[in-house]
């Protein structure tokens, strides 16, 4: 062999050899390159929960009777009286001039009048009217909020748990990446 094919046959060897490396760093199994992924066995999950409560209104209505007045035994006529006094005290006051006074001593002399005859005992009938009633009332309910899952999988016979936002089914996709012990390359 001359110096020459063994030149050659070394750096044949050392071609083979880098893209032997090459293929070990493709593989995710050196350093510096990205991770391989794998599948792992999922053996739990657990879903990571918190409670909420909210306010939900609620319409709650009712049926409520209401006595309403629809005349009176010996007030109207107390009432009508006492109008007629105010109107002339009224209209007395303003010297005749003024019909506002009029009005206002009308009104304060029905009023009056009115009031004394129900506090004397004149009787007011009424009659009950049913009426629908509804309001809305706060109605306070605790919600369940999932906030993720703790899963537990094992990957070459060890256990492991993570967290996340999704439930994956019954296994689960794992980085795995090779680097050598005591090893700090980047």
């Amino acid at each position: 062999m001359t110096v020459h094919t063994a030149k050659a046959i070394s750096v044949l060897g050392a071609v083979a050899a880098t893209f032997a490396t090459g293929d070990a760093l493709a593989d995710g199994h050196g350093y510096g390159h990205g991770p391989d992924y794998v599948y792992a066995r999922v053996v739990d999950v657990d879903p990571v929960v918190h409670y909420v409560t909210v306010d939900r209104p609620v319409q709650r209505c009712w049926n409520e009777t209401v006595a309403r007045p629809v005349g009176s035994v010996g007030v109207a006529g107390q009432t009508a009286a006492g109008g007629i006094i105010g109107a002339t005290i009224g209209h007395i006051l303003g010297h005749g001039d003024s019909g506002a006074l009029t009005v206002v001593g009308a009104a304060a002399g029905a009023a009056i009048a009115h009031e004394n005859a129900v506090r004397n005992g004149a009787v007011v009938e009424t009659r009950a009217d049913v009426v629908r009633r509804c309001e809305a009332v706060s109605h306070p309910i605790t919600e369940k909020h999932i906030d993720g899952y703790r899963v537990t999988y094992v990957l070459d016979g060890r256990r492991y748990t993570t967290h996340t936002d999704y439930h994956p089914g019954d296994r689960i996709q794992v980085a795995v990446s090779a680097r050598p012990v005591g090893h700090w390359g980047g």
